[in-house]
């Protein structure tokens, strides 16, 4: 039962009791709203002055919705009692309990509300001087209610209160101590401190335990100033994510462990949480001010660079194609530069061996017993150039005709490949053979030693005497193969004694027996045997298609060359036959025929249709070779034989055109038909003239391009990021000044307490 009755409210039910009485559960019966009656029941207790400032202190704040409002004061009943409004959302310390931490949101909301309640007590000259969640009643709509000023002071009183451990500012905890605004400001810091840690500050076990044995009461509050001010600052032990920096600096203030450090009032609390509100306010803005321009420069920046890709591209292409048309060109005119030096190797060939002191020479020489005894024992051996017997070729290298048949050929050569020749043409060999294919004389450019030389030897199974594509088996025998019946361009081969690649150009020698009655060698069927082939040979590398005179100094920085390639099908296909890298090889005294370089075989056929494809050279494998690695395009063009006129000029350089012998008088000298000599048919030859053009120097500008481009527009982003950033510290600085100016100084000011608290009640 309740203790007593209230005119006009009706008991309900019992909340709860404390040291001084009990707290009722009612409804006021006029306007049937809840309320809550304290009745003191514990006379001897109370201290009724305490109690009568605490209810004329809520009397005087009780219009006020941010604190706990009283309603009626019974003071003359028995038990004395007041009535107060109902708060039925319970303590903060409650909830608090209920739910350890709050929201970083939800925390700072109440916090502010607590600290307009505060301040509006401070306006009206009361000091609660007990801040603690328990004392903090959450209305319906979570709205705070400041509660319990029985410890509340007057801001002119010099009466020192108590507060609550933990929440209590260190210089409150002093029984000498006068009442400051500054208590109730480290109450609030201690109170927002303990929503978004869930503990208070500086609150542990072990301090408990030591302020629970300190014994008397001064003692108890002088470990507790102890404590606090030895201990570390309470912001270190906060570890929230999403704590701002504008919060947290908040919060330290209000927990200075020295006054003075501390906000002098609560109202600059509120100005420092206004300043903060409105620096979140500009927050997105200051956002976008910032990444807007960023993101507007990455969009730009990406439509630029795939801008600048795509006209890269385009301009790759459009090179591309310009470089693969005047490459297929290069080549055309390189294959018909080749096509009238070979042309005009065929005429030198025909005229020297119609020349009528060379046939003189050679029938004297075939006439000769001994020297025919010895060509036909070199021809019934085994067939193997390397195999001819040893004396038969001994006697036949020693035979006067021959030697001097050998003294002719080697005048001839000197007259082609002299440097007074008019029209220089080198020759590296110049020769004859029998109709069995035994070389019967021959003369060098380059002399080689009796040993190493092929005279005397049998080659009846070279393309060169057979006028066959590919060289018959070594081990054929020479009366088994038929020499050649027209002009003939060989198949590439490698010197045995130079191991340089070459190719010979052969034509029969047809000669009439001293009687005049058939050709010699005339078989009984009536078809015409040659006498003998007259052979020249160069070497691939002295065609002036690949003749460089800057060869040893400009290997590999050409962004053109062209080389020479097998065609044939087999094992020699892609075969690298001359190169400039091998040129210079070559004048350095090496020799590469110790291995072959071959373009693969896929990538012949794409050139040969036509491809644009992206080319590496193999000579690019050999150490020196080096500098012509990486990517090339190339085109091929097979060599052909044109059309052509014997051109009598070539006979004898150095001689007048008109002392040459005619065309028909070389024809009828060696014996041959308008069939067998000039004008010939087109035909198609062994070799392919490939032309490389470096990739890079092709693309050389398109891409110095884009990284002039690239380079200018990274710059272009790098300044208007740095003006952006510029502008934005501007304005954060501008800002930031003008929050200064028209707020409240961050540091405490130096005015006394006592000056700014009279400056609040009035």
């Amino acid at each position: 039962m309740p203790p007593a009755e209230v005119p006009g409210v009706r008991i309900e039910r019992f909340l709860g009791s404390g040291a001084f009485g009990q707290v009722w559960v009612g409804r006021d019966m006029n306007t049937g709203r809840g309320v809550a009656v304290k009745f003191y029941l514990h006379r001897g207790g109370v201290n009724w002055s305490l109690l009568s400032r605490e209810v004329k202190n809520l009397v005087q704040l009780s219009a006020d919705r941010h604190v706990v409002q009283v309603l009626e004061v019974g003071w003359d009943a028995d038990p004395p009692y007041y009535v107060m409004e109902l708060i039925e959302g319970g303590s903060l310390e409650e909830a608090l309990l209920r739910r350890g931490r709050l929201p970083l949101g939800e925390a700072v909301e109440l916090f502010r509300k607590i600290c307009i309640g505060l301040n509006r007590c401070h306006g009206k000259g009361v000091l609660h001087c007990d801040i603690k969640p328990a004392n903090i009643l959450l209305a319906a709509d979570s709205e705070p209610r400041l509660a319990d000023f029985g410890q509340s002071r007057m801001s002119h009183d010099q009466t020192p209160a108590m507060g609550t451990l933990f929440y209590m500012a260190p210089e409150q905890a002093d029984l000498e101590s006068t009442p400051d605004a500054r208590w109730d400001v480290y109450a609030a810091g201690a109170i927002l401190y303990r929503m978004l840690t869930g503990n208070a500050p500086h609150r542990d076990q072990s301090l408990l335990s030591q302020l629970d044995t300190a014994g008397s009461l001064p003692v108890r509050l002088a470990c507790y100033r102890e404590a606090i001010a030895l201990a570390p600052p309470a912001m270190d032990q906060v570890s929230r994510r999403g704590l701002d920096r504008e919060l947290r600096k908040i919060l330290r203030r209000c927990l200075e462990i020295d006054p003075k450090k501390r906000y002098a009032n609560v109202q600059q609390i509120l100005d420092d949480i206004r300043r903060r509100d409105a620096i979140r306010a500009k927050r997105p803005l200051l956002l976008l001010g910032i990444v807007g321009p960023i993101l507007l420069l990455l969009a730009t920046c990406v439509f630029a660079a795939r801008s600048i890709d795509k006209a890269s591209e385009s301009a790759t292409r459009a090179l591309r194609r310009e470089a693969s048309g005047s490459n297929r060109l290069a080549a055309r005119f390189a294959a018909q530069t080749l096509q009238t030096e070979i042309e005009r190797y065929f005429q030198l060939a025909e005229i020297e061996a119609g020349r009528e002191e060379f046939l003189e020479r050679l029938q004297n020489t075939l006439d000769q017993p001994k020297i025919e005894a010895s060509l036909t024992e070199i021809a019934r051996s085994s067939g193997v150039g390397d195999g001819s017997p040893d004396e038969a070729r001994e006697r036949l290298l020693d035979a006067p005709p021959r030697l001097d048949l050998d003294d002719y050929l080697n005048r001839r050569l000197d007259r082609y490949s002299g440097d007074t020749a008019p029209r220089r043409q080198q020759l590296a060999t110049m020769f004859v053979t029998d109709s069995a294919g035994t070389i019967l004389s021959i003369a060098y450019q380059e002399r080689v030693s009796r040993e190493r030389g092929s005279a005397g030897r049998n080659y009846a199974y070279r393309t060169y005497f057979t006028g066959r594509d590919d060289d018959l088996p070594t081990n054929t025998p020479p009366e088994a193969v038929n020499p050649l019946t027209s002009t003939h361009l060989s198949a590439a081969f490698q010197s045995t004694a130079t191991g340089l690649w070459k190719v010979a150009i052969s034509t029969p020698i047809f000669l009439e027996d001293p009687d005049g009655a058939k050709p010699r060698g005339e078989a009984e069927t009536g078809t015409p045997r040659p006498a003998g082939v007259f052979v020249i040979t160069i070497n691939l590398g002295d065609f002036r298609l690949l003749q460089n005179e800057h060869a040893d100094q400009n290997v590999g920085g050409a962004s053109q060359i062209a080389v020479l390639v097998e065609a044939r099908e087999g094992p020699l296909r892609g075969t690298v036959l001359q190169h400039p890298l091998m040129d210079r090889m070559q004048r350095q005294g090496e020799v590469l025929s110790q291995r072959r370089y071959q373009v693969a075989d896929d990538v012949l056929g794409d050139l040969l249709a036509g491809g644009d494809v992206d080319y590496r050279d193999p000579m690019a494998t050999v150490p020196e070779g080096r500098v012509f690695g990486g990517q090339w395009l190339a085109a091929v063009q097979p060599v052909t034989l044109p059309d052509s006129e014997l051109d009598p000029a070539v006979a004898d350089p150095g001689r007048p055109a008109d002392d040459q012998e005619s065309p028909a008088k070389s024809d009828s000298a060696a014996g041959g038909s308008p069939e067998q000599g000039l004008p010939r048919g087109e035909q198609q030859t062994d070799l392919l003239v490939l032309v490389q053009y470096r990739l890079a120097d092709v693309l050389g500008p398109v891409e110095e391009l884009s990284r002039s481009l690239l380079l200018e527009g990274a710059l272009s982003v790098l300044s208007i990021l740095l003006v952006t950033l510029f502008l934005w510290w501007v304005v954060r600085r501008v800002t930031s000044v003008s929050e200064d100016v028209d707020g409240e100084p961050d540091e405490p000011t130096g005015v006394p307490p006592e000056h700014a608290e009279t400056m609040l009640v009035s």
